[in-house]
């Protein structure tokens, strides 16, 4: 994997995309396309009956995020109704999931003493492997540091640990197994990272 670092950096430099915050309006447009994204970039990682089992259980859009203006849409500068990336951040409690996911705590986090959450990043397959996840992992980090928070954790998919680790996030060594409505259970590992005075 090249450096995504520089991949992102890259393409910022281009200003061929934008960033705009998700509207409850999107929530049909990012349920398709996190969907794609999973079956097309999470296949290698989970099994056919995994991806049946949480689509639409743990993995999907989370209103909370978009009320709380903190979930986010990269699309070309030209087309903002075309999804190319989607993620978000969170100065809630909960650390991944859908609305339908098990586990909601939304429940303030105090950035004296608790990390934000990065959250639910997606790539479309289209546009996938050119530095548009981490140039939309950038960008939330960016907001959680206008948030107030230094430290962040997230709930990675196992198609996304590689990439992040190459980001500078380090697994905590925990893990949940979440179990989806069809008996097949999900691993989810939790990854933090310290952001850098300079960065």
């Amino acid at each position: 994997m090249a450096d995504p670092i520089s991949e992102a950096k890259a393409q910022e430099a281009t200003q061929n995309y934008a960033f705009r915050n998700a509207t409850l309006e999107d929530i049909p447009a990012l349920s398709s396309m996190i969907e794609n994204s999973l079956r097309g970039l999470g296949k290698d990682h989970y099994s056919q009956l995994e991806l049946d089992g949480s689509i639409g259980f743990l993995f999907g859009p989370d209103t909370l995020l978009i009320n709380d203006n903190t979930y986010f849409i990269l699309h070309p500068v030209a087309s903002p109704s075309v999804i190319c990336a989607c993620g978000g951040w969170s100065f809630r409690k909960t650390l991944y999931g859908a609305d339908t996911a098990p586990g909601r705590m939304p429940e303030k986090r105090n950035p004296e003493k608790d990390r934000a959450s990065i959250r639910a990043i997606f790539t479309h397959p289209e546009w996938a492997r050119r530095g548009l996840g981490t140039m939309m992992m950038r960008y939330c980090e960016g907001k959680a540091r206008g948030g107030g928070f230094q430290r962040l954790e997230m709930g990675a998919t196992l198609s996304g640990v590689a990439l992040y680790e190459k980001c500078g996030y380090t697994r905590s060594g925990k893990n949940d197994v979440v179990k989806c409505p069809n008996g097949e259970g999900i691993r989810i590992v939790h990854m933090i990272k310290d952001l850098e005075a300079d960065s």
